[in-house]
């Protein structure tokens, strides 16, 4: 963090800080030093996008200095100061100081700097300057994170094999293709599902995929649970064990891929995997599998577009029904943040037999909304209502998340409930 050097100087008469203020500071009356056999300012190291930690060495004060730390800017002015919070006695040894909030793809020079008193007065001994460049940001969503209808914007950066949010460390990214052979249009291998992941609270965030009768089939459940080796293995459940009143709640179904036992497997990857309650929510005639039918129902020729998603903040939905955030034990874990909200947000051609391209069809052809429902057992039996629908530009800022950016005509702010048969 950035910080001025006076507060250390508060022993010091306030005609002492006229007479001794670092030129970087403004002034020019104290005497500056440069001698390397006495401050040595070392290379940068944990560099990242944002921050830095500075480095340097002193040796042959023969006393304690009064302040230690760094000047340091984006250009070679040097207006900025970094106290170091080391206390070297004897003037010898090594300090450092961190250095945060800085603007990614950035220059950045420094120098080490040491403080005496020398008959009353302050006496800057300084390092020599260097530089180091802190890391670009890369926003490729379109390279790394493919442009479909149904995915959320995302910032990615590479985190060695993973994608992360390059905004919000919490967030992991994969997607999966079809391994049956399934082949979309143009003869394209087919996508599975994209999955947005919580490191944080070990849970899926939100999982988008197309819904279309060629996912259909007779494969079956293939029971393949198992840990996805594109997301971190360490943030990810361990096990098929359950806990917390909670049965395994797939985002994207078992029964929405059935087109091949491969592509069933890949559903079964612990990332789309959030709990759920087991006794009216995901069960027969409870809550989520009631909304889930009704979502089946909703698949259409010309595609069904849907995000499935988790919310982790207390929680209101339009039955009266507040959650509040709850961490429970499961997956092998035991700080797996129980969601308090599920939705799914859905987006498909009115006709449904369009033949045509969402990219393709102007805003008066195409319908959207999103369909919320509080984690809570008591919604056994409730059918989908208008009351838990709202418009995806209304769940946009209870989430934080863009939906259908790579649909401009999609119409966010509004839904009819009429469109839907509600």
């Amino acid at each position: 963090m950035i910080s001025l050097r006076f507060p250390a100087l508060l022993a010091l008469s306030l005609s002492v800080f006229c007479l001794c203020t670092p030129k970087s500071q403004g002034g020019s009356d104290g005497p500056e030093v440069v001698d390397n056999s006495k401050v040595v300012s070392k290379e940068a190291t944990d560099i990242s996008s944002s921050g830095a930690t500075l480095n340097a060495e002193i040796d042959g004060f023969g006393e304690t200095p009064r302040e230690l730390g760094f000047e340091w800017g984006y250009d070679e002015n040097l207006r900025e100061v970094l106290q170091s919070q080391d206390i070297l006695p004897d003037g010898k040894g090594s300090f450092s100081a961190t250095l945060e909030g800085l603007n990614d793809g950035s220059k950045v020079f420094f120098r080490a700097y040491a403080m005496i008193l020398k008959d009353g007065k302050a006496v800057y001994t300084y390092g020599e300057k260097l530089y180091f460049n802190t890391e670009k940001i890369a926003e490729v969503p379109d390279s790394d994170l493919p442009g479909w209808y149904e995915v959320p914007a995302a910032s990615i950066k590479k985190d060695g094999k993973y994608m992360q949010d390059a905004k919000n460390a919490d967030y992991y990214y994969t997607y999966h293709l079809c391994q049956g052979g399934e082949k979309g249009p143009g003869g394209k291998t087919a996508r599975n599902y994209t999955l947005c992941f919580s490191a944080g609270k070990h849970c899926p965030v939100w999982v988008a995929a197309p819904r279309h009768s060629m996912y259909v089939g007779s494969s079956g459940r293939s029971e393949a649970y198992r840990q996805d080796e594109s997301i971190p293995t360490g943030i990810q459940y361990n096990s098929k064990s359950t806990g917390g009143g909670c049965n395994k709640g797939h985002m994207l179904g078992s029964a929405e891929r059935t087109s091949s036992r491969p592509t069933n497997m890949d559903v079964f990857y612990y990332p789309n995997i959030a709990p759920q309650l087991s006794a009216g929510f995901n069960t027969g005639g409870g809550g989520w599998n009631t909304l889930e039918e009704w979502v089946d129902g909703q698949v259409c020729s010309d595609t069904l577009y849907v995000v499935i998603g988790c919310y982790f903040d207390k929680f209101t939905d339009g039955y009266g029904n507040t959650v509040q955030p709850e961490v429970i034990s499961f997956g092998g874990r035991s700080d797996v943040a129980k969601p308090t909200m599920f939705y799914y947000i859905l987006i498909r051609t009115k006709d449904g037999r369009s033949g045509k391209a969402l990219k393709d069809c102007t805003a008066d052809e195409i319908k959207c909304a999103a369909f919320v429902r509080g984690h809570v057992n008591s919604l056994k039996g409730q059918k989908v209502s208008s009351r838990e629908m709202m418009s995806v530009s209304d769940l946009e800022k209870i989430t934080g998340f863009t939906y259908f950016p790579n649909v401009p005509n999609a119409p966010k702010s509004s839904c009819k409930a009429s469109e839907w048969g509600l």
